[in-house]
């Protein structure tokens, strides 16, 4: 008889968020086994847009300390998480996932100091951690230096879409994306509207398109810059900002082509997305991209060059059926939610068998 593994999540809230979308199919693929018993606990009670988990989930003061041993592993996801288990002292094994590179992150919108400061606090919220897991080889690289005396390991994020077809999509937004397409060639995305995510290099490089239109499926605190942005270049004809949307994975096939614009990520959930859903991507030649494809499945740019960001929506516009077979290639080998799960699955089986 297998012996039952017991798992407590540990997360900031249930919002339908990325890294939260990677823990619910990690959650979902783990409950295929009859020898998992998994929990949520989260900090955060959200009214809407949160994610539906098929397991117990439990709210907790991040003052008060659980009683949680009869867990095996403690998996926390997050900064607050990762502190909470450190403040209260549990004697469970203690994974973290990080879901992103901390100093990358908060760089962007943060002074040098601020990012230390954050990125110290974070790095003595994982000290006592007994695993530390890495989305990616440039991700790895930075945990390795940050915490030398921790062991870190490498799992890859997975997603796994359905394949819908723009099902699912309100009636009025297919008009309106229709209306662009029947003049232009259609650049999506479905993103957070944050400056991190470097949408505005796509309104800055629409003057050089005039064939091109763009569509952002997210809402943000960046939004009303990007607004403004695209009627200051007299592109915001060409642009159409529709908010967010819950099922924005549904949209994905009525784009052209995909833009993944950021300044950081670890492995971007977004990018893997448009994968599953067998899309021409441009995206920028960050270490983390670099990790997952290659020249031959997506096209590269360099950040904050508009030109070579033109070129670079050119060639895949050119280039369009070649990249989304050998993208989908790709993703199918190495980047869908069952080869992720699996990953997952292994690592507690084994990590409980030396418990």
């Amino acid at each position: 008889m297998k012996k039952l593994m017991k798992i407590a999540f540990l997360l900031p809230s249930l919002k339908n968020l990325g890294p939260i979308i990677v823990v619910k199919d990690i959650i979902d693929g783990l409950l295929k086994h009859e020898n998992v018993s998994v929990t949520v606990f989260y900090f955060d009670e959200l009214k809407e847009d949160i994610l539906d988990f098929r397991v117990n989930c439990i709210k907790v003061n991040f003052f008060h300390k659980l009683e949680l041993s009869e867990f095996d592993i403690i998996h926390t996801h997050g900064i607050r998480p990762d502190l909470y288990t450190k403040i209260h002292k549990f004697d469970n094994f203690l994974i973290s996932t990080q879901h992103n590179v901390i100093y990358d992150e908060y760089i962007i919108n943060n002074s040098f100091l601020k990012t230390k400061a954050i990125e110290s606090i974070w790095k003595f919220a994982l000290t006592n951690k007994d695993l530390v897991i890495s989305i990616g080889g440039a991700a790895n690289n930075y945990y390795l230096k940050l915490l030398p005396n921790n062991r870190i390991i490498n799992v890859p994020n997975g997603r796994t879409i359905a394949n819908n077809q723009g099902y699912g999509c309100s009636e009025e937004d297919v008009a309106k994306i229709n209306v662009l397409k029947e003049r232009y060639t259609c650049i999506g995305t479905c993103t957070r509207a944050i400056k991190r995510k470097g949408h505005a290099q796509i309104i800055q490089a629409l003057p050089n398109l005039p064939d091109f239109c763009f569509v952002l499926i997210g809402d943000g605190d960046y939004i009303e810059f990007l607004k403004k942005l695209a009627h200051d270049l007299r592109v915001d004809d060409r642009c159409l900002f529709l908010g967010y949307r819950k099922n924005a994975t549904a949209y994905l096939n009525l784009f052209d082509i995909y833009a993944q614009t950021s300044y950081t990520e670890s492995i971007s959930i977004a990018l893997l997305e448009a994968a599953a859903a067998k899309k021409a991507v441009v995206c920028s030649s960050i270490p983390s991209n670099i990790d997952v494809f290659q020249e031959n499945e997506v096209v590269f740019f360099n950040l904050d060059d508009i030109n070579s960001l033109t070129q670079a929506f050119l060639k895949a516009q050119r280039d369009k059926e070649r990249l989304e077979i050998n993208i989908y290639k790709k993703y199918e080998a190495e980047y869908t939610s069952e080869v992720m799960i699996e990953k997952y699955y292994n690592l507690y089986k084994d990590l409980t068998n030396e418990i």
